[in-house]
């Protein structure tokens, strides 16, 4: 069946440049629709694809994905960040801060470097706000991977503090103690879901993608002035973000940080919408 054009489409040749996203589901993704626009705008001729790496198969996928000549930069994703990281031949400050990737970038010489973009991504996307992370005290729900990153990012971009609440408490205290170590000045602690005195929140959990899901954590005191970033890419927001609208605050929903983040990737592929 005849697809309907796409707009800014890449005209794909056999001097087309090939940058792959990697994961275990990968039919979920969304990003090619985010990233091809912004490449064509670029002027490249190049073209980011789905590439379905099933779990038992990562290590064969990956090594022939990184031998092929015109692969030039790879994105990685669940469940590969961690997994990625032994395949870089050098990483990134916040990838070695994080102990994960989520993408590759083939140097001149072959060698590959990866570097993590999560945390970068939700940054951007209070900026674009008009808004800054500096000097913010910060509530982080989860610890997990992508909110491992958050926390990293925040205490890099200046918030005063962060305090961490994960189920698994292990896990809160171990990034609270990682970013405390690298970033002094930032006053990171695990903590429990109270807000307590903060004027940001970000939910960086899972609770938000299923349609019937309520809040992460009760919120009887969010206060109108605290900024709410929810990390989860649900069309349609989630409940956190309508209790932020219905109580007032100015807030940040998935997409944006996942549009942050591919901007900041495609930057480090050395690819600008900007041109």
């Amino acid at each position: 069946m005849t697809q309907p054009p796409q707009p800014n489409a890449v005209a794909i040749d056999g001097a087309t440049r090939i940058l792959a996203i990697v994961g275990d589901p990968i039919v979920q993704a969304k990003s090619p629709l985010l990233y091809n626009p912004r490449i064509a705008r670029a002027g490249r001729n190049a073209v980011l694809v789905p590439w379905h790496a099933p779990e038992a198969h990562f290590d064969a996928v990956m090594a022939g994905l990184m031998r092929t000549g015109n692969v030039d930069g790879i994105v990685v994703t669940f469940p590969f960040k961690q997994r990625a990281m032994a395949l870089a031949d050098r990483h990134g400050r916040m990838a070695g801060l994080v102990g994960a990737l989520n993408a590759l970038r083939r140097e001149a010489d072959g060698s590959w470097t990866g570097d993590m973009f999560d945390g970068v991504g939700l940054v951007r996307a209070v900026a674009a706000t008009g808004a800054s992370v500096a000097g913010r005290r910060v509530k982080l729900l989860g610890a997990g991977g992508a909110g491992s990153a958050i926390a990293y990012a925040l205490a890099d971009a200046g918030a005063a503090s962060v305090s961490i609440f994960d189920r698994d408490t292990a896990r809160a205290a171990a990034t609270a103690a990682g970013v405390t170590g690298q970033f002094p000045g930032c006053a990171a602690a695990p903590g429990g879901p109270e807000l307590g005195d903060v004027d940001l929140l970000v939910n960086a959990t899972t609770v938000g993608l299923a349609a019937d899901d309520g809040l992460p954590v009760p919120l009887p005191d969010l206060s109108p002035a605290t900024l709410v970033v929810d990390i989860v890419p649900r069309t349609g927001g989630t409940a956190l973000l309508a209790f932020a609208r219905d109580r007032g605050c100015p807030h940040v929903a998935g997409p944006a940080m996942v549009e942050g983040q591919a901007d900041a990737v495609l930057e480090f592929f050395g690819i600008s919408a900007a041109g």
